[in-house]
């Protein structure tokens, strides 16, 4: 699972947007997190496997 986020893309969406830093990480750490979720719930649902 990819737990960096990028820098540069955390530094743009700040300054386009005038929320901060730490802010956006935790939204895009969120947005990963059900993204997943997502992705977990579909491969179970192709698979027939109970849900973890």
């Amino acid at each position: 699972m990819i737990r960096e986020i990028k820098k540069e893309l955390v530094e743009y969406i700040s300054r386009s947007t005038g929320v901060d830093k730490r802010t956006v990480i935790e939204v895009l750490r969120a947005e990963e997190a059900f993204f997943m979720m997502q992705i977990k719930k579909a491969l179970e649902k192709k698979n027939g496997s109970p849900p973890l």
